[in-house]
């Protein structure tokens, strides 16, 4: 039996009066991929109790966890007092007493139950471990005292799709009981209103595991006890539970068989050969290739880390998207947590779903919300409440967030967006490190492990890793897990970057480059074999090969050819862990797969132009009188509490946006003034954020001045204001003509003459409601708005709300031909059916600009050229304002955005700190102040040129090719429409492409096309995997009727890995890979399946489940072995350093020094003798840095840090690493489904 547990019609109870056995525990253990149980005393009857069903669970290939006390005597407890090794022996004993008394009867049912539990320990399938609960003196409580605490029992099944049930109630334990079959508790299930209850055994059961409940001690099992169950295992795997009755042997085939059958196959899809890849092939979005590639590589390699630094604007949210749709399919990752910023985690919950069919809930630090709205919160850690979990970046860099969220269970993948928040605070000063909040949180401080240690599978993405210096980059690097050789020093990673360059000018030290490289492994050279051996010939290949695998020495490189010395170096650079765990690509990228033929659509070119527009003298008054009015103000407010000023910065940026969003901000801010009511100082939502004003900042400067006695000296400063406020205000009411809303209407008419539609940027709602107001007499229903409160049009009456389908959709079809919009649209629509943008108003942040275009700037879009329009403000006789001064300083750096921003956007982030600098400024000295901010802002610029470009690991390779997955959407939606279920879908009566789904009572709106729900989003649901309604749907066709032998297809199952296999004529068996295959198979004439084919066909999904484990756990031993790595890297520098100290300070050659410092004694010659000597080279680079003054302090210091070293070598020798292959026993099940 397979699928999951929400097939099952579960009771709420279950008492005597009910078959267990058959009704509760064989469906949800044969469901389960691991089950986890808490039992009473350790005996015989109560292990047989506890295993009731697992020999389904064995068939499944699931693992188990047993939670056993221990009945002891108040001699047993005594014996800790002579000490831990009597009271280790005295346990030993009174398990194995109390284990023999079911093992001497092989007939007794029960001890059959036992050989099914011996048999999951001798095959790594069940772990056991003792829990003792504690008196107040810390001892281990007597059986006479103890028993209260064993009253309750309680278990956990999960199953493959990360479903959850739960039970808790009391069993009786003893021979009695156990022969009187008496048994009653309740269950709790994960989808539904009980799962607080459940969160709280499944974190019950984990304390304890982890032998972290209060008032309790977790133990293994001693060695004795668990030999004596190993001497009870039998030699193949119990597949059915002693007590449950045996089926009939050749069950009748229903007359739907045919249709069980084909929906079984759907069910296992995901865990089929190709399942990794259905995510893929079934999502709501067709990806480009570079973002094949990525996905491709990430699922092929996972659990190993990367970073993906695709150039802004081309998709790495859809990569991350695809990526983890596709691990969670095919059960690789259960438990996911995405970081991303607060800004934009709306964006990335609405693509999730709307893309990838994942309805990930967002936690906001109080409560959780996911796509259709709030849901209820578990009563548990907030980061355990849900499998996969989306929460902002700045939420969990708060010490108490953090501290909650690594307590939380470990993840299988974490996903961080904007990564390069994650840096170093002083990142110029090398010697000091610092990092701030996110990056501590990652990689851990003051010894604790971050939550780089508590993921398996780690996604970093950013577009601009490195800012302002490549240790930045190198900063992230780690957190992906380098090899030692890089990890052990950041100075090398930049050494690299720097003789990178050096060598393509024919001065870089090609030893260096190489042996860093070889300590990346040789996974890459294999990866780019086929191509540099087809470009440089057989014989030329052969040479390079040999000097970078070192058969030949790196002198022989003068000998090579330039193409030969090229091939070389890429092989070194993509032998580092830019190539190896860096995925990036630029617009140039797409253009050379467009030239591959790879990607067909258009890849569309930039047009700007600035606008420069003279106010009138009238404006060019109330213009400066606002300039004045906030610089002053600024000061005043300063002056009175350091960090109150800057609320006149938002008044500065909305005089940049129009005059009428100023008017509405001063009418706020004056309301505010004389009541001190309403929101902090009068702001909105986009004050706040076009400022990135910290909301806990604002609060807490509100709360200082609201309900409290204000200072004389702030009184009469408000009454002032106010004064000023309303000297504005008169003037702005008092303006005539509005020269930039002129110059729009007059665009508008000239753009749209040419091209059918435009969209209009600007900052605030305030200025979109004036423009429409003011549009809406010429365009009328053809003029719609999208902002914060949504879509909105014009129906001849008023304005009225609509979807974000139906202003994009009217858009697209020209029915809109005018769209205004605010930021919010700039994240929430894409618009490359439309080929002008018009920004009414700059940003102070170019990047605000940039996500602006990005939105027109896109794949498919269908001009050629995407016009964009800046609008600027200029005086009557073309004075410039602070922020014309600003764009056109920099014109020269940003070509007004003709380019993508790229790898100076970090450095362009700071323009609005130098405007606000500037226009808070008195004016005889804002010139100044606006000088040296720019020259800033320059050398910054003119650095980070100087930097690598990581576009030179930006290669447009084909995506690698796997194994097809077993259907696509179009398959399934002929399966479905052509099944029993295909009754309950009708066409839509309005939406061409979709359908109607009456399921459950309720009809919705649904699609196999991703097009139409991309048109329809939040109305019209992809039918897809990863869609409940799917879900639901397969697994409401029954499980096909199973036999052990006779005509039909075979269905394999081994942990998480399914086979599926037909016979051919000759007897063979061929895989059944995709659906239409299956189909074929089913039509055909049947051959008959044999015990002998069942073998087979376990044989080969046990060997695909065993590899899949052992990979895993060689993964997990590479990981250790490169921290241990990484340590004796160290140490190794450690000693270079130390010898070089001696170089300089006795003048010895490098060999001399290394002898002497082993003659030291402790810590040199335990650390020498332990990690090996350092290369001369490496002493020689360290002496040519040192000093001969201050020698033994020099020495004293890096003595303590070799001692330290020492430590921990030590620490990790004594652990050992486990021997691969130990975790790799799985068991197989195989059955005829009869056809």
């Amino acid at each position: 039996m397979a699928g999951c547990l929400t097939e099952v019609n579960w009771k709420i109870s279950y008492g005597p009066a009910d078959d267990r056995l058959r009704d509760f525990y064989l469906p949800a253990l044969s469901r389960s991929v691991s089950y986890d149980r808490t039992s009473g005393f350790f005996s015989s009857w109560s292990l047989a109790i506890a295993a009731a069903g697992v020999a389904h669970l064995v068939r499944a290939g699931g693992r188990m966890r047993l939670l056993v006390g221990a009945q002891l005597s108040e001699e047993d407890v005594r014996a800790i007092e002579r000490g831990e090794g009597d009271f280790q022996a005295a346990l030993e004993a009174r398990l194995l007493q109390a284990l023999e008394e079911l093992a001497a009867d092989p007939a007794d049912p029960g001890r059959r139950r036992l050989e099914v539990l011996a048999w999951m320990v001798a095959s790594g399938r069940l772990t056991i471990r003792v829990v003792l609960p504690l008196g107040p003196d810390g001892r281990p409580l007597p059986a006479s005292l103890a028993a209260d605490y064993f009253h309750a029992k309680e278990g956990v099944f999960t199953d493959a799709c990360g479903h959850q049930v739960a039970f808790s109630g009391s069993v009786n334990e003893t021979p009695q009981g156990w022969r009187a079959n008496y048994e009653q508790f309740s269950v709790y299930f994960s989808w539904d209103a009980t799962r607080p209850y459940l969160a709280q055994v499944v974190e019950r059961i984990r304390r304890l595991w982890e032998g972290r409940e209060e008032g309790w001690r977790a133990l293994p099992i001693p060695r004795a006890v668990r030999d004596r169950l190993l001497a009870l295992a039998p030699s193949v795997p119990p597949l059915r539970d002693p007590v449950e009755t045996e089926p009939v042997t050749t069950p009748p085939v229903p007359i739907d068989q045919r249709e069980r059958i084909l929906f079984a196959y759907l069910r296992d899809a995901p865990y089929l050969q190709g399942g990794e890849y259905l995510g893929v092939c079934t999502a709501g979005v067709r990806p480009w290739p570079h973002q094949v590639k990525v996905v491709t590589e990430v699922v092929r390699r996972f659990p190993e880390r990367f970073l993906l630094a695709d150039e802004v604007g081309l998709g790495k949210t859809v990569e991350a998207g695809l990526i983890l749709r596709s691990l969670l399919l095919s059960g690789a990752v259960r438990r996911c947590l995405i970081l991303v910023p607060k800004s934009v985690q709306r964006q990335w919950q609405e693509e999730l779903y709307e893309k990838f069919a994942l309805n990930v809930p967002a936690y906001d630090g109080h409560s959780f919300t996911d796509y259709f709205g709030p849901v209820a919160r578990p009563d548990t850690n907030p980061w355990d409440a849900f499998p996969v979990l989306l929460a902002s970046s700045q939420l969990v860099k708060r010490a108490q967030r953090s501290a909650e969220l690594l307590q939380a269970t470990p993840w299988d993948l974490v996903i961080v967006d904007e990564a390069h928040h994650a840096r170093r605070r002083d990142i110029l000063t090398r010697s000091r490190y610092r990092p701030n909040r996110l990056l501590a949180l990652l990689e851990g401080e003051n010894g604790r492990p971050g939550l780089s240690s508590r993921t398996r599978g780690l996604l970093l993405l950013t577009a601009t890793p490195m800012q302002l210096h490549p240790v930045e980059l190198y900063d992230l690097l780690r957190q992906l897990g380098l090899p030692p050789v890089w990890a052990a020093s950041e100075d090398r990673f930049l050494r690299f970057l720097e003789e990178l360059r050096a060598v393509r000018a024919g001065e870089g030290d090609w030893e260096l480059l190489l042996r860093l490289a070889r300590g990346a492994g040789n996974e890459v050279v294999a990866d780019l074999l086929p191509a540099l051996k087809g470009k440089l010939g057989p014989v030329a290949w052969q040479r390079v090969h040999e000097i970078f695998t070192g058969q030949r020495p790196a002198h022989q490189i003068k000998t090579l050819s330039s193409p030969e010395q090229a091939a070389l170096l890429e092989l070194c650079r993509q032998a580092s862990p830019l190539g190896r765990n860096m995925f990036r690509a630029t617009r140039e990228t797409l253009r050379s797969y467009q030239k591959l033929g790879l990607l067909r659509e258009r890849i569309p070119e930039r047009s700007p132009e600035p606008v420069w527009i003279n106010m009138t003298s009238e404006e060019w008054d109330v213009y400066n009188r606002v300039e004045q009015y906030v610089s002053h103000f600024y000061q005043r407010f300063e002056d009175e509490r350091q960090g109150l000023g800057f609320i006149m910065t938002v008044y500065r940026r909305r005089l940049t946006s129009s005059f009428a969003a100023l008017r509405r901000s001063l009418e706020r801010r004056r309301d505010y003034l004389l009541g001190r009511a309403g929101p902090p100082f009068g702001f909105t939502d986009e004050d706040t954020e076009e400022a990135d004003l910290d909301e806990d900042t604002l609060e807490e400067l509100h709360e200082t001045t609201v309900g409290r006695e204000l200072s004389p000296s702030l009184r009469r400063l408000i009454a002032e204001e106010i004064r000023e406020v309303d000297t504005i205000l008169d003037r702005v009411e008092r303006l005539g003509e509005d020269t930039k809303f002129t110059r729009l209407a007059d665009e508008l008419g000239q753009v749209l003459a040419r091209r059918e539609t435009v969209a209009v940027f600007t900052q605030y709602t305030d200025t979109m409601d004036a423009l429409r107001e003011r549009l809406l007499g010429v365009y009328g229903r053809s003029l719609a708005c999208y902002s914060g409160r949504g879509g909105e049009r014009w129906n001849g009456r008023e304005w009225v709300r609509v979807s974000k389908e139906e202003v994009k959709n009217a858009f697209r079809s020209g029915e809109i031909r005018v769209l205004l919009c605010t930021e919010a649209a700039s994240e929430g629509l894409n618009l490359q059916t439309c080929g002008v943008l018009i920004n009414y108003d700059m940003p102070w942040n170019p990047m605000r600009v940039e996500q602006r275009i990005g939105r027109f700037d896109r794949i498919g879009q269908v001009y050629p050229d995407v016009w964009i329009r800046h609008y600027f403000l200029l005086g009557p006789h073309g004075e410039e304002t602070v922020e014309a001064k600003v764009y056109n300083a920099l014109s020269d750096r940003i070509d007004w955005f003709r380019s993508i921003v790229g790898e100076v956007a970090p450095i362009l982030a700071r323009i609005p700190r130098a405007i606000e600098r500037a226009a808070v400024a008195p004016r005889e000295e804002r010139e100044a102040v606006l000088a040296e901010a720019l020259a800033e802002i320059r050398r910054e610029i003119e650095a980070q040129a100087a930097l690598p470009s990581l576009d030179e690991w930006a290669l447009a390779t084909p995506p690698p090719e796997g194994p097809p997955a077993p259907l696509d959407l179009a398959e399934l939606e002929r399966v479905l429409r052509a099944s029993s279920l295909g009754r309950r879908f009708r066409l839509h009566p309005e939406i061409s492409g979709a359908l109607v789904l009456d399921w459950a009572g309720r009809s919705y709106d649904v699609t196999f096309d991703p097009a139409v729900a991309d048109a329809h989003p939040g109305r019209v649901r992809l039918l897809t995997y990863g869609e409940p309604l799917l879900a639901e749907m397969l697994a409401s066709v029954p499980a096909p009727v199973e036999a052990v032998g006779g005509p039909g297809v075979i269905r394999a199952c081994a942990g998480e890995v399914r086979g599926w296999f037909a016979l051919s004529r000759d007897g063979s068996l061929l895989p059944i890979t995709s659906v239409g295959q299956l189909d074929e198979v089913l039509n055909g004439s049947q051959v008959a399946v044999d015990s002998s084919h069942l073998v087979e066909a376990r044989r080969a999904v046990q060997a695909a489940a065993e590899k899949r484990l052992s990979c895993a756990a060689e993964m997990d031993r590479a990981i250790e072995n490169i921290r241990r790595g990484t340590l004796e890297e160290r140490a190794r520098l450690l000693v270079a350093r130390a010898a070089g100290f001696l170089v300089a300070a006795e003048g010895c050659d490098p060999s001399t020094a290394l002898a002497r410092l082993a003659e030291k004694g402790y810590p040199w010659a335990g650390l020498i003798r332990l990690v090996g000597y350092p290369e001369a080279a490496e002493v020689e680079a360290s002496s040519a840095t040192s000093l001969a003054e201050g020698l033994p302090a020099r020495l004293a210091e890096v003595s303590t840090q070799a001692k330290d070293m020492l430590r921990q070598l030590a620490s990790f020798r004594s652990q050992g690493i486990e021997a691969p292959g130990s975790d790799a026993a799985v068991s197989a099940s195989a059955v005829v489904l009869l056809v």
